[in-house]
């Protein structure tokens, strides 16, 4: 009897301890998904009060105008996304074009001066070297338009951005009509004149 009642308690401390040690596990590994889902809800509004604190703010749309089109699709112009990608894709196959020619025109030369052996001239030998080398300075010029063309993408892009969040706050309302305001001086006597007045902003 005392060995029965000896082994249901050993039975009931272990299965105890089983119970409290999968309380225990189960405790944490439910911290670091409370964790992961509390931060990726600070992410997620940290990102939303980005786009609509201070909309439009022409220094976000500058900011974002470093990956390309990113200021347009913050100032909601999504048309304007195909120009400003086939721009930066005619720009990017400018310099792989005149790149490549380059690095062909100047192994060309290497092989006719005897620089590099066991490889065929990629150019007609029957064109002179003269010619060969007026090719080349043309392609390092035009390979060096090409990445300034890139930059001025970059400037154009930025600029275009942050003129479009400028000018989202103008009042470009059709009323341009003429609008009589009267007035009067000291003693209450009117005065007569001719002005304008142009509101700025809202």
């Amino acid at each position: 009897m005392i060995r029965i009642a000896l082994f249901s308690i050993i039975l009931s401390a272990i299965s105890f301890n089983a119970s409290a040690q999968d309380d225990l596990y189960n405790k944490i590994d439910s911290l670091p998904k409370i964790a992961l889902d509390s931060t990726k809800t600070k992410r997620k509004g940290r990102l939303k009060n980005f786009f609509k604190q201070d909309y439009p703010s022409p220094k976000k749309a500058v900011l974002l105008a470093i990956a390309p089109g990113m200021g347009q699709i913050y100032n909601k112009k999504y048309w304007k996304l195909p120009l400003v990608y086939g721009a930066l894709g005619g720009v990017i196959y400018a310099i792989r074009f005149n790149t490549n020619e380059y690095n062909t025109m100047i192994q060309s030369l290497a092989i006719r001066n005897g620089e590099i052996t066991g490889i065929e001239d990629p150019i007609d030998s029957s064109i002179p070297d003269n010619a060969v080398e007026a090719q080349r300075n043309a392609s390092d010029k035009n390979r060096q338009l090409s990445w300034i063309g890139l930059i001025g993408f970059y400037l154009i892009s930025a600029g275009d951005a942050f003129v479009d969040a400028h000018l989202k706050d103008f009042n470009v309302d059709d009323d341009i009509s003429f609008q009589p305001i009267f007035e009067t001086g000291f003693n209450n006597q009117p005065v007569i004149g001719l002005g304008i007045r142009i509101p700025l902003g809202k």
